[in-house]
């Protein structure tokens, strides 16, 4: 079974390729397919929604070895909008945090209709959200930004299992044990010794 079909290879050997980046994030709640273009896409058997051009990717590239490698996928929006993407995003870690994504390239022909499905180029791990906001230019609102960042699958792979110094971690550890129950109250805490 070839990787690519016989009019994608067509289109790729062309003097003009045309193609965009398609983005499908699993959060929690739901998988949310997006690309960059202004209508809704259609391929792959998915309808992917248009982002209008608001969406930036940083940092994809293609490597030969096992290294860690980050993406960071980011949505700039207008004040008076309010996307469903952006949405899932803000309601923090829990639904976004070790979520898988994955990015697709997409070949399109002559007139713009997609060839074949959607390629797989990368996968990895979202991270916590980052919201971002500009400071306001005259009459032009202030422009707000989320960005995630995503990591492949050897991000993590040196640090020991249960290696964190959490409750979660060390009750897998030792069961039973309440030492570090108590570590986000004795954050900024300030200790005298010896005390008089």
């Amino acid at each position: 079974m070839a990787f690519f079909t016989t009019d994608q290879l067509s289109a790729l050997s062309s003097s003009t390729v045309r193609l965009d980046i398609l983005v499908k994030m699993e959060f929690k709640s739901g998988t949310v397919y997006v690309w960059n273009g202004n209508t809704d896409l259609e391929t792959g058997g998915q309808t992917w929604r248009p982002m209008h051009g608001r969406g930036t990717i940083d940092g994809i590239g293609i490597s030969s070895g096992t290294v860690s490698e980050a993406v960071t996928l980011t949505l700039s929006g207008l004040p008076e909008q309010q996307t469903d993407l952006l949405a899932l995003a803000l309601e923090e870690s829990p639904d976004v945090a070790q979520q898988s994504v994955t990015i697709y390239v997409q070949l399109f022909g002559d007139d713009w209709q997609p060839i074949g499905a959607p390629i797989g180029i990368w996968w990895g791990f979202m991270q916590p959200p980052r919201v971002e906001r500009s400071q306001m230019q005259g009459i032009e609102g202030a422009q707000q930004a989320v960005s995630v960042v995503a990591e492949n699958a050897f991000f993590n792979r040196s640090r020991p299992p249960y290696g964190r110094y959490t409750d979660r971690d060390q009750q897998k550890r030792y069961p039973g044990d309440k030492f570090f129950q108590f570590m986000s109250s004795l954050l900024f805490k300030t200790f005298v010794y010896p005390d008089y």
